[in-house]
């Protein structure tokens, strides 16, 4: 987990990009950091216009210093928030070629993360991830029935975390953040289904994306008889009858090779999906096109 942890995107994004030389000197630094935690709006403008003019190892410095703010709700000037996306994006284009396959998945889920919360501190969703495990281990000791495991770990989850679906408002984009469907226990069904993935794999336990056509689910692993497992409805195991109906009951024809696993950059591009189809039925065509760009990068990957 240690070469993880130093490749999540962490506010600020480490040295993605090349800098430009310092020009801030530290009480000028805090001076600006005083004012954006004052979160005012007149202020915030005021401010966009002097951070925009600003170079890249300044506003690294002031992303660096502001994530350090704890106890502060502060807005990012548009300026911050452009610079941040702008290397998100190289960092996102390095992450889609880089091949880890053991942590592909949670470097990919933290990027979009940090697309929608730039100041959170994400190792912290990452050591929350470790002691869940750790959880998880201890309760599954002398556990070895593929079904026990599976019921354990939807118990641990959903009746002991208390993580459900977030249905009554699906298209929350904080449905789709790891970050917040870790504070919320609420998500959408693929969001919940990475959670499963993330711990089964500080475990070595076998949970496997399954991206149906209109819905997401999971499968345990077993030679000739997987275990399918809905997230979304508190872990309940499901048949792949159950599986066919869900899909035809969404208007799709159902296919057995929809059950096959979710590689797992396809699971990252299903999340952009989810983001961009949210972001434009809400109007911000400003975020969905940045995601779009996010999108085609990993297409290309």
């Amino acid at each position: 987990m240690e070469g993880l942890r130093q490749n999540l995107p962490i506010s600020p994004l480490g040295a993605a990009m090349g800098s430009d030389a310092v020009n801030l000197s530290e009480s000028q630094l805090n001076a600006l950091c005083s004012l954006l935690e004052e979160d005012q709006p007149a202020t915030l403008q005021a401010l966009d216009h002097q951070i925009a003019v600003l170079g890249d190892d300044d506003r690294e410095r002031l992303f660096e210093r502001l994530s350090q703010s704890e106890g502060h709700r502060i807005s990012i000037p548009p300026a911050l928030e452009e610079f941040h996306r702008t290397r998100l994006e190289r960092v996102f284009s390095d992450w889609s070629v880089s091949g880890r396959e053991d942590s592909q998945l949670e470097e990919g889920v933290f990027l979009l993360a940090s697309f929608g919360y730039p100041l959170d501190n994400l190792s912290d969703c990452v050591a929350e991830l470790d002691q869940m495990a750790d959880e998880l281990r201890s309760r599954l000791e002398g556990v070895s029935e593929p079904r026990d495991i599976v019921r354990h770990t939807a118990y641990y989850l959903h009746e002991e975390l208390g993580f459900k679906g977030g249905r009554s408002k699906y298209y929350d984009p904080e449905n789709c953040y790891l970050n917040r469907v870790l504070a919320r226990r609420e998500g959408m069904p693929i969001a919940l289904s990475i959670i499963y993935i993330l711990i089964g794999r500080r475990l070595d336990l076998s949970f496997r994306g399954v991206g149906m056509p209109g819905h997401f689910l999971l499968k345990y692993e077993v030679p000739d008889a997987p275990i399918y497992i809905d997230p979304f409805d508190r872990g309940k195991i499901v048949s792949v009858q159950d599986c066919a109906d869900i899909v035809r009951g969404m208007g799709y024809h159902f296919d057995i090779r929809f059950l096959k696993e979710t590689p797992d950059l396809r699971v990252v591009e299903r999340m952009l999906n989810n983001l961009i189809g949210i972001f434009h039925r809400e109007g911000d065509e400003e975020r969905s096109r940045r995601l779009v760009r996010y999108r085609e990068i990993i297409q290309r990957g």
